[in-house]
């Protein structure tokens, strides 16, 4: 098996040490789960954007092989108040239309970026079973995701990379946070790991 040194890019999908009180972080899951030849390093920071990627790929070690990035539920929280307009009787497709093609630019862009280190990427869609307090965002965010899930799939699979479904891999509610329904818990960061060392050839 060919040794691999992974980086984890994004947001607090990888980044979620304050969300599990005490229980061990994708990064640490991941250390422990890797062969022992291989190692994993984490740029991914709680909060990040897309936008803020750049800044991660100065920080990406010399040694890496494969960048795993999860980006963009942050950007998407920033158009949730469109969903309680839903709940009004607004068309979801409508309202979305223009969020979904600044996504697309920005998300295209960001994947550009990081194939330019010549190292394997892998890229990761945004899950979809988040148990929202809201009752708007329970009914409706599933669809909406599923939309900029769809332009993921649709940008990387252009561009040859790996899509690692975060949406089939945390289905369940104890797959999230207790402190944060949009965090990963640790039972939930560990089917992460695994769905990742499974596109990766570990498994």
């Amino acid at each position: 098996m060919a040794e691999k040194h992974i980086c984890l890019m994004g947001d607090s999908i990888f980044d979620n040490d304050e969300y599990i009180l005490g229980e061990p972080g994708v990064i640490e899951q991941m250390r422990r789960s890797i062969p022992k030849s291989w190692s994993a390093f984490k740029v991914a920071v709680d909060g990040d954007c897309i936008e803020d990627i750049p800044n991660q790929l100065e920080r990406v070690p010399t040694h890496m092989t494969d960048i795993v990035v999860s980006i963009g539920g942050n950007d998407l929280m920033k158009f949730r108040h469109l969903l309680a307009q839903v709940a009004e009787g607004a068309k979801l497709d409508e309202l979305i239309a223009s969020p979904l093609a600044d996504f697309e630019i920005a998300y295209g862009w960001m994947l550009d970026a990081v194939s330019e280190r010549g190292l394997r990427v892998s890229a990761c869609t945004i899950y979809t079973a988040i148990p929202f307090a809201e009752q708007e965002m329970r009914d409706h965010a599933p669809s909406a995701i599923g939309a900029f899930n769809a332009i993921i799939l649709r940008l990387a699979e252009a561009r040859g990379i790996s899509v690692i479904r975060l949406d089939v891999a945390c289905a369940d509610q104890d797959d999230f946070s207790e402190m944060s329904p949009i965090e990963p818990s640790s039972r939930g960061g560990q089917k992460i790991v695994d769905a990742i060392l499974q596109t990766l050839g570990a498994t």
